[in-house]
C-alpha cells in the first residue's frame, strides 16, 4: 500500500504523533482537520508534548489530546524507561489504525509502531533510511526538501486530495473571559487600538535587540496605537522584557508572562498587530488571522513563515530565501546577507545572531510599520 493510498472505509481511530515544540504542534491542525474532512466517521487523536497541548485542545475535529512520558525531576533513567514502556502498553491497547508520525526522528516512529496500528504512516530520508526504521512504518513518505512550508510538509503525509489550510487555536468561553478580564485589569480603556508587541523567544539567538524593541513601541504609541507586550512566563524572558521597558518613553500596557497560552491567541486576536520575533506566539497570532511583521534571524522564512490562513499555493507562501517578504496580511523582515538563514543557534553557535542585532529600526524596520499603521495598505 502506498503512502497516498486510500482505505475502502475510514479508518476507526488515527493517532497523529509530534514529538516537537509549541509552534510545530500548532502548525499541525490543518492536516487534522484535512484527514477529518477525509475520514469523517473516524476519531483522531494526537500525541504530543504536555507543554504543547493547548494549542490542540479544543480543536474541533479532535477527539482525545494524549501525552508522552517526560522526564521528572531528579527522576533515573530506569524509572523513565518504566514509564515509557507503561505508555507504549497503553497506545497499544487504543483503538489506532492508522498511525501518523509527523518529524523524522526516532522516537516517533517508535510510538507510531507502539501504536499497534497496522497502517503506519511517516517521513524518511529521501537519501537514504536506517533499515530499521524502514521495517517499522508500512507507508513511508519521502520527506520533499527544497522550499516547503512545515503546514504543507505535514500536509504530504495526508497525500492528494482535499485539504483544508486553516491552522485553527480555540480557546474555551473561559479562557476568552479570562484573558480579557487581565487585559482590562492593565488600564485599558477601548479607545486606542491594540498593537501587540512578543519581543522575547526562549531561544535568545532569535530576538532582536532590547533598544530596537523600545523604539519599535515608542513609534507604534506615536501611531495612535495602544503597545501591549506579553512574552512568555519564564525569568529570563521576563528580564528581557524588562530591561526593554525600561527604555520606552511612550505609554505601554504590560502582560508579560501573565497569561496561558490560550489567553494569549485570545489577546492576539483582540489586537489590530502582532510586532515579534520568530517564535510559537508569531504562529499563535497568525492563526487568529492578526497581521503580523515577524522579525527573521537564522531561521527560514520559506518553512516557518507566519502562515496566510487559507493559503492555497503549491510550496510556500514565501519563495524567496530570505530578505523582506509579504503574504497578505503577513510581513516577515529578514536580512538579505550571504549566510542568511543558516539554521543555527547564532553566529557560530554563539546564542546570538548578527544578522538580527545588526537590524536596524530607522532604515529597515520602522517604513515596513508605518505602512501598515498609516495605511493599512497590501504589504505586497
Amino acid at each position: 500500500m502506498s503512502a497516498h493510498s486510500e482505505p475502502n472505509r475510514d479508518p476507526g481511530g488515527i493517532l497523529l504523533i509530534k514529538s516537537r515544540h509549541i509552534g510545530d504542534v500548532l502548525l499541525m491542525a490543518p492536516l487534522i482537520a484535512t484527514l477529518k474532512r477525509r475520514y469523517p466517521s473516524s476519531r483522531i487523536a494526537a500525541l504530543v508534548k504536555r507543554e504543547c497541548v493547548p494549542m490542540l485542545e479544543g480543536h474541533p475535529d479532535l477527539h482525545a489530546v494524549v501525552t508522552f512520558p517526560e522526564k521528572r525531576p531528579g527522576q533515573g533513567r530506569l524509572s523513565l524507561l518504566i514509564r515509557q514502556v507503561r505508555a507504549w502498553w497503553r497506545l497499544w491497547r487504543g483503538p489506532w489504525e492508522l498511525a501518523i508520525n509527523t518529524t523524522e526522528g526516532d522516537r516517533g516512529i517508535l510510538n507510531a509502531f507502539f501504536s499497534g496500528a497496522k497502517r503506519r504512516i511517516g517521513f524518511i530520508n529521501a537519501r537514504g533510511e536506517k533499515a530499521w526504521r524502514l521495517r517499522l512504518l508500512t507507508d513511508p513518505v519521502p520527506f520533499r526538501g527544497g522550499k516547503r512550508h512545515m503546514v504543507i510538509h505535514n500536509l504530504d503525509l495526508a497525500g492528494e486530495g482535499i485539504q483544508d489550510r486553516v491552522v485553527r487555536l480555540v480557546a474555551s468561553a473561559d479562557e476568552e473571559r479570562s484573558a480579557l478580564a487581565k487585559l482590562h485589569a492593565t488600564g485599558w480603556d477601548g479607545r486606542r487600538p491594540l498593537v501587540q508587541i512578543h519581543p522575547t523567544s526562549r531561544w535568545s539567538f532569535k530576538c532582536w535587540t532590547d533598544s530596537g524593541m523600545a523604539q519599535a513601541a515608542d513609534f507604534i504609541g506615536r501611531s495612535g496605537r495602544m503597545p501591549l507586550f506579553t512574552c512568555g512566563p519564564g525569568a529570563e524572558e521576563r528580564g528581557r522584557l524588562d530591561a526593554i521597558l525600561a527604555l520606552c518613553r511612550e505609554p505601554y500596557l504590560d502582560l508579560g508572562g501573565k497569561l496561558t497560552l490560550k489567553e494569549l491567541a485570545v489577546i492576539s486576536r483582540s489586537c489590530c498587530l502582532y510586532f515579534g520575533v520568530d517564535t510559537a506566539p508569531m504562529h499563535m497570532a497568525a492563526s487568529q488571522d492578526t497581521p503580523v511583521i515577524a522579525l527573521f534571524g537564522p531561521t527560514g522564512v520559506y518553512d516557518w513563515g507566519p502562515w496566510p490562513n487559507g493559503w492555497d499555493g503549491a510550496d510556500t507562501p514565501y519563495p524567496e530565501l530570505k530578505g523582506v517578504q509579504a503574504s497578505e496580511p503577513h510581513l516577515v523582515i529578514q536580512k538579505d546577507w550571504p549566510c542568511v538563514p543558516c539554521g543555527k543557534a547564532g553566529c557560530e553557535g554563539s546564542k546570538r545572531s548578527r544578522c538580527l542585532e545588526e537590524l536596524d529600526f530607522a532604515t529597515e524596520v520602522q517604513p515596513w510599520l508605518a505602512k501598515r499603521l498609516s495605511t493599512g495598505e497590501p504589504f505586497s
